[in-house]
């Protein structure tokens, strides 16, 4: 599984209904090996990568799947 913790900055204007700045910053991540990778051809090259790279979230591996956890949200106004 691909983890990574986030932390989010919004900064909006007085009164606004939503924010016109979000900045996200990734503070680790980690993630461990593809359990099936996808064969990929082109031309006469063979070459094999990660699920995560190629395939919809619904197919890929455990260790491909992306988890995001926000560990922090700053609202700010100008």
């Amino acid at each position: 599984m691909s983890s990574f913790h986030v932390h989010v900055t919004e900064v909006s204007a007085p009164g606004a209904e939503r924010p016109w700045l979000t900045i996200r910053r990734v503070l680790s991540a980690e993630s461990a090996p593809c359990l099936s990778p996808v064969l990929i051809r082109l031309a006469e090259r063979h070459r094999q990568i990660a699920c995560g790279r190629r395939l919809p979230l619904d197919k890929q591996c455990r260790a491909c799947l992306p988890v995001i956890t926000v560990t922090e949200v700053r609202r700010t106004t100008a």
